[in-house]
């Protein structure tokens, strides 16, 4: 059988990540308004990010100009 992984709670996650820089938004989606509160850990490669992005520009741009 499988492994039985244990789900690691908002309040652990607040935690592990106080830390780190944060930011807040607020988005208000069909009325009913929502708080993000992202937490900047470092664990995305900014190479891959960053070139992804690009493409997607490139790409979007070029299936556009006609």
């Amino acid at each position: 059988m499988g492994e039985i992984k244990n789900k690691t709670t908002l309040k652990e996650l607040n935690e592990r990540y106080k830390e780190y820089p944060t930011r807040t938004s607020e988005y208000e989606i069909n009325g009913k308004k929502y708080i993000v509160k992202s937490h900047f850990v470092g664990s995305k490669d900014l190479n891959k990010v960053l070139f992804d992005i690009a493409c997607n520009k490139a790409m979007t741009e070029m299936l556009n100009a006609g």
